[in-house]
């Protein structure tokens, strides 16, 4: 991660004791219209204030809604770029709906793009990749992508091959961090870290709703494993109670001790920042319907 301004930007979504960082999404409106958790500005007020959340990611006009609330505050707050609706022909083609320049008079910390790649899309997905991060840089911006791979593979190695790839070119293109769907076998996480995890933050996504318990066992092996975090959505904001699930994430994933394994933003150190100091992003479980 280039430069002061960003680093000390991506420094808002990490813990300052541990340097992981526990974001939630609720960017899912856009996509899949009213959820549960997330229908009214009263619910979010419910659980958006907890302290286990280092990251909030939200579209421009949620961001506005909740700003007027005053919940916006504390966390590190991200733009979410690009997306379109479950009603669309392709769904998985997201289209950039705001800019960076947008974000920033939003007050955002960070901006991210989703990219679904279908087998049809990858020329659209890279370009757009390649845009976002040459804007980005001009307003000394962190990038998180969320990358999901929807082209269905002949067993969990190959998966895991073309997700490495397709991981290896939004590094190639810049991006500061990743969102990560989480493969099927937890001693899989190291083969999607290696190499990657040393200079770009990885976060692994809750997905579709689990029991709590099922959560708690992801975050302790995606942590375990090195990653910097969870980026998780509906684990969170569809309980019957969001605070009492975040506290026992927060006690896994933000714990204090041994810091991740790159306590730097992507290509550079990071410390200070109101809540964190290192600069690792953590890889996200994908989210199906997303």
């Amino acid at each position: 991660m280039d430069g002061f301004p960003k680093k000390i930007r991506w420094s808002r979504f990490l813990d300052r004791r541990c340097g992981r960082g526990i974001i939630v999404p609720i960017d899912h409106g856009l996509t899949i219209g009213p959820v549960e958790g997330l229908d009214s500005v009263a619910q979010v007020a419910r659980w958006i204030g907890h302290p286990g959340i280092t990251g909030i990611i939200a579209h421009k006009g949620m961001v506005e809604r909740l700003a007027t609330a005053g919940l916006i505050r504390g966390a590190g707050l991200m733009i979410h770029l690009n997306g379109m609706t479950s009603l669309a022909p392709n769904p998985n083609v997201k289209e950039r709906l705001t800019s960076v320049e947008a974000a920033l008079r939003l007050g955002a910390d960070a901006v991210s793009l989703q990219l679904n790649f279908d087998g049809s899309n990858d020329a659209h997905n890279l370009s757009q990749l390649g845009a976002v991060v040459d804007e980005a840089q001009r307003f000394g911006m962190p990038v998180l992508t969320m990358l999901y791979d929807k082209v269905p593979s002949d067993g969990e190695q190959a998966r895991l091959q073309r997700l490495r790839h397709l991981m290896r070119a939004c590094v190639e293109l810049g991006t500061d961090a990743l969102k990560l769907e989480a493969p099927a076998q937890p001693s899989h996480v190291h083969q999607l870290l290696s190499g990657i995890v040393e200079h770009t933050a990885v976060f692994f996504a809750g997905g579709a709703l689990r029991s709590e318990d099922e959560m708690i066992r992801l975050a302790q092996e995606v942590v375990a494993r090195g990653a910097t975090g969870l980026c998780v959505g509906r684990n969170v904001f569809q309980r019957e109670s969001a605070s009492a699930v975040l506290t026992q994430l927060q006690k896994v994933v933000l714990a204090a001790g041994e810091a991740p394994a790159s306590e730097a933003p992507p290509r550079s150190s990071s410390r200070g920042g109101a809540n964190g100091t290192n600069g690792r992003l953590s890889l996200g479980l994908g989210e199906a319907t997303k």
